[in-house]
């Protein structure tokens, strides 16, 4: 979240919505650019609603709730809570069950009868199904055809029964059998499809609205009291990045469109300098530089050996990431890879190829790669170099090439994993900090470098409109973390 000053001078934009909060009636979408001060106007806006209305603000995670809360301070009426927690609190007290995370993946192991699908393809059969449970019900899909739709959206390529039985552990897990426990997604899918009380309220706040999710929408809007409660959302479209991970990609404009409900916009960015803005503008031309902005600077001829402790370096694929990475580590140079999840996903590719040495675990992760082309040549009947295109084969190519970087000098599988735990971090501060953009996405440093920009604007994805549209987002995100310079690195070379 954004750093504020200590007096809080609003804006135009800012003193707009205050003023309709005030004096005005219904919802309102808050058209917030990036740096736009997003925290500091909610802070002041719910300082302005009477003590005699509930209001209840709803974040992504529990360090936003944290910050706001002591932003806010002893305000008796705001409730401060994540979406999860919310709707974990009314399930929980619905029906008495308790949280296990394995919920699913553990019935699903112990049921799913695989005869007829070939032993090799066991792994991915079940990985499969328990990804379209999961997109099933953050999509709030009724039906098959459903799920078959936003597994076309998604990429995940169905060769057997995959829809089908995923559809059928979706309605076992609000059967009352599966009520027992609930996971992460079921605290807030079940608000959605069970009779369930949930806390209503006179206001509700809530942040990223581009990145919701249809059940996490669906679900806050059960909170308004009726008929006269009021939401107030925030959020940038041209932030929304998260699409491949079933954020709804219509979730702003769905919100926009709603009756009684305006569009106000926080054009001013606070974060970065003249010359950033101006880039940025490319993509979005609304955005503007705060009242006596520095220049800054834009330079499109940077080189590695700028790149200093505490500098961000940003990329839209892992694996050059890595290879730097690896590069300043070899030197002596404190630098990580932010996401633990990254290294937790190669990690579990590691261990399930069941191989000891790392070039066998290599070998057989290529003839995944292989396997992946042959079944999305089958899938759509498109060839073999046009299957080597598809956002499938690029992002387990990109993982296998981390790997292979991250191998370099190691004999074992188990050596290889001890490295990526050492190199894959969420809580570092110390050192330069390497991210994928969607890793990067509410953070922020004075010098940021962007290495591989031809890697920027995928072109698998640019194929298809939603994706193609999260690209060009993904490219402002990326611009608008610098806060004074912005390095383009030509002197990396990025297979």
């Amino acid at each position: 979240m954004e750093a504020t000053s200590k007096v809080f001078k609003p804006s135009k934009y800012q003193q707009a919505v205050y003023d309709f909060l005030s004096n005005g009636k219904g919802n309102a979408v808050i058209d917030a650019v990036a740096g736009s001060g997003k925290s500091s106007t909610i802070v002041q806006a719910l300082k302005l609603i009477s003590m005699q209305f509930s209001v209840l603000f709803l974040a992504f995670n529990k360090s936003i709730v944290d910050e706001l809360k002591i932003k806010i301070g002893e305000q008796k009426n705001v409730e401060i809570r994540t979406l999860h927690s919310l709707g974990a609190s009314a399930v929980m007290k619905s029906f008495k069950c308790t949280i296990d995370n394995n919920k699913y993946r553990s019935y699903i192991n112990q049921t799913l009868n695989t005869q007829g699908i070939d032993p090799d393809d066991v792994t991915e059969y079940k990985s499969k199904i328990f990804k379209l449970v999961d997109l099933a019900r953050v999509s709030l899909c009724k039906s098959v055809s459903d799920l078959e739709a936003i597994a076309e959206k998604h990429n995940v390529f169905c060769f057997d029964d995959e829809c089908n039985k995923a559809m059928e552990y979706v309605a076992w897990g609000v059967s009352d059998n599966g009520m027992g426990t609930i996971d992460f997604t079921d605290m807030i899918y079940v608000p959605n499809v069970k009779k369930i009380r949930m806390p209503v309220f006179d206001y509700v706040f809530i942040d990223e609205c581009q990145d919701l999710n249809t059940a996490q929408r669906e679900m806050f809007l059960k909170c308004l009291s009726q008929p006269n409660g009021r939401f107030i959302s925030v959020g940038d479209p041209r932030q929304a990045i998260y699409g491949f991970s079933g954020a709804d990609v219509e979730s702003f404009e769905v919100l926009k469109n709603l009756p009684n409900t305006i569009t106000l916009p926080l054009s001013v960015c606070y974060r970065c300098d003249e010359d950033i803005i101006n880039i940025a503008k490319e993509i979005v031309p609304q955005i503007e530089a705060r009242d006596k902005a520095p220049k800054g600077k834009v330079d499109h001829e940077a080189k590695v050996e700028m790149i200093q402790d505490n500098d961000m370096v940003l990329c839209r694929v892992t694996a050059p990431l890595v290879d730097l990475c690896m590069k300043y580590i070899s030197k002596g140079v404190k630098a990580y890879v932010k996401g633990k999840d990254i290294g937790a996903n190669l990690i579990n590719m590691i261990t399930k190829t069941k191989r000891r040495n790392i070039e066998d675990v290599i070998e057989k992760l290529e003839d995944e790669l292989d396997k992946i082309v042959r079944k999305v040549v089958r899938k759509t009947h498109c060839s073999e170099s046009e299957a080597r295109t598809t956002d499938a084969f690029t992002s387990y190519k990109d993982k296998i090439n981390a790997i292979i970087i991250l191998s370099e000098g190691l004999r074992t599988s188990n050596e290889v994993i001890s490295r990526i735990e050492t190199i894959f971090k969420d809580d570092q501060k110390i050192g330069i900090c390497l991210s994928t953009i969607h890793k990067a996405k509410g953070l922020e440093a004075d010098n940021v470098y962007i290495i591989c920009k031809d890697k920027f604007y995928l072109k698998q994805c640019m194929k298809v409109e939603w994706m193609a549209e999260q690209e060009h987002n993904l490219v402002y995100v990326a611009y608008t973390r610098a806060k004074h310079y912005l390095g383009f690195v030509v002197d990396f070379k990025c297979d």
